[in-house]
């Protein structure tokens, strides 16, 4: 059963009822939020899981559904966006001038957003940002930022063709957040349909050590594996750890090996 219904607004001319202009549809968060975590919380396979997210954002009045997982090199999304547009996204960078994005990062955790408003900070970067949204009918919607640890952070986003979007309460936070760590486990291994961060280049001999690193090699190993002095592969290793973000050659190693770049 759907949980959707639109706003009339009557008019006082002649009695008779029209369509709001810009609110038309009424989003009973905190229920589908409810039913979410309920769906969720079962065994589901990808598949089911963005079945079930699909359907969520469908009762909820919006077009799409975007799960943003904000982990510095590692971060990636899943989402039922065209095709055309996520390509877009990677290949313009986009993610450093997504206006949700930095919202979510620096704003409340709930939070709705349109193309409209953001228009009006005058910047040419975020206008040429929802141009190129508008063609794939993504103008308005709603946001839901879940942070972890002290720079990660889950966002999962509602999109919708329309001016604008309400809601006729405000959404729990706590459930929201609950909702989005639900998310998360159900789609944090999923296949990733557009990976946020492609600019990566490790020269062949930081690879190199990086991929001796993360078989277990020790540091000393790799300078007489390599022919190399230790300082050398110290070099190597902390320019690529640089490059990855990463808070040591361990884990460094761990999100090479995750991004196919060793």
């Amino acid at each position: 059963m759907s949980l959707r219904s639109e706003v009339l607004v009557s008019t006082r001319h002649g009695g008779c009822v029209r369509r709001a202009l810009q609110c038309r549809i009424l989003i009973i968060v905190n229920e589908l939020l409810l039913h979410l975590i309920d769906t969720l919380s079962l065994p589901l396979e990808e598949r089911a899981a963005r079945r079930a997210l699909r359907n969520f954002a469908e009762d909820a009045g919006f077009e799409f559904f975007a799960y943003l997982n904000l982990k510095g090199q590692e971060s990636f999304a899943v989402s039922n966006y065209p095709q055309q547009w996520q390509d877009r996204y990677v290949q313009m960078n986009y993610l450093r001038v997504d206006p949700v994005v930095t919202r979510a990062k620096h704003g409340p955790p709930i939070f709705m957003w349109s193309a409209e408003e953001a228009r009006r900070l005058g910047r040419r970067d975020v206008t040429q940002f929802f141009k190129d949204a508008d063609r794939f009918s993504i103008r308005s919607g709603l946001s839901v930022s879940v942070p972890v640890g002290f720079k990660d952070r889950m966002v999962f986003t509602l999109a919708s063709d329309k001016p604008s979007a309400c809601n006729d309460e405000d959404p729990d936070p706590v459930t929201a957040a609950i909702a989005v760590a639900f998310v998360h486990s159900r789609l944090a291994s999923a296949t990733r349909d557009a990976t946020l961060y492609t600019d990566i280049q490790l020269s062949p001999r930081e690879a190199e050590c990086l991929r001796w690193f993360a078989d277990g090699m020790s540091m000393p190993d790799i300078a007489d594996t390599l022919g190399i002095g230790y300082r050398s592969v110290r070099s190597y290793l902390d320019e690529a750890t640089r490059k990855l973000g990463a808070a040591n050659s361990r884990q460094a190693a761990t999100i090479a090996t995750r991004l196919g770049l060793i």
